[in-house]
């Protein structure tokens, strides 16, 4: 059965597609770059791939995932999906885009809660934007995201193998949407409305706040779409847009100790 496997075999599988997809989308930003640089990967790689292998421990240590509550709301019986006999479709769609709209919900507050946002503003400090960005968080974070996501996930009573279908598509999409490669201009405006592309989360990198509070979605656009917080046209070029936030261009976007604790410094400012 489909389902028992992606249950038992979801997490092996999603950690060899990340450094799989890590690996060939960091030699496609070589041969076809979108951005044409400096990309200051000296700088900016070390400090990325610590936090992104602190943060894949910290996952691993989280006392309650999504899967384990959803595993538990479904052996109680709560939740929506859970209380009614749904088809095998609609089950699986349902899933896939409640899960979508926890994510897009979650990174909503993130910009949008003063507290939330200062865990949140670590993974906006790289001053550029490649697949060494993808897990560029702070590990609080992770726990925030627990605090809205757990009852939400009770409340829809996802199907546990269908969440981590969506978690393994979250590494493979959330890994190519960071990525900086050039797609055909005819793909992307037809990709970016089915799932997030480079060019459309670029734009929620960009250091201009109004371009910066859109595009939340981490898979698919829906949410964004719905609730009119998508946004494809740009300021500036792609190529020359400027990523990052406005009050930190220095050296202390690339610290490590300093981006950990940042969170605890309050309303940043430019040295």
């Amino acid at each position: 059965m489909i389902d028992k496997w992606i249950s038992q075999n979801a997490n092996d599988l999603q950690v060899a597609l990340f450094f799989a997809l890590f690996f060939i989308f960091s030699l496609a930003e070589v041969l076809a770059p979108k951005r044409p640089g400096p990309m200051h990967r000296k700088e900016r790689w070390l400090t990325n791939l610590l936090m992104t292998a602190l943060n894949i421990a910290v996952m691993g240590m989280l006392p309650v995932t999504f899967f384990g509550v959803a595993v538990w709301a479904q052996k109680q019986g709560y939740g929506l999906f859970n209380y009614f006999a749904l088809p095998l479709g609609v089950l699986v769609i349902g899933t896939l885009l409640a899960r979508g709209f926890i994510s897009f919900f979650t990174h909503y507050l993130m910009h949008k809660v003063p507290l939330l946002w200062r865990l949140h503003r670590v993974h906006h400090l790289d001053t550029e934007l490649d697949v060494s960005t993808t897990v560029r968080f702070h590990p609080f974070e992770f726990l925030a995201a627990l605090v809205p996501g757990v009852p939400l996930v009770v409340v829809f009573g996802m199907s546990p193998w269908v969440l981590m279908l969506y978690e393994i598509l979250d590494a493979v999409v959330t890994l190519f949407s960071h990525a900086n490669i050039r797609l055909p201009e005819g793909l992307d405006r037809v990709l970016r409305y089915v799932i997030v592309t480079p060019d459309l989360h670029r734009v929620h990198h960009s250091s201009w706040q109004i371009e910066t509070d859109s595009n939340f979605s981490a898979v698919f656009p829906i949410g964004d779409i719905v609730f009119k917080t998508f946004r494809t046209e740009t300021r500036t070029p792609h190529e020359t847009m400027e990523l990052g936030l406005e009050e930190v261009r220095d050296e202390r976007a690339n610290r490590f100790l300093w981006l950990l604790s940042s969170p605890f410094l309050g309303r940043l400012k430019r040295n």
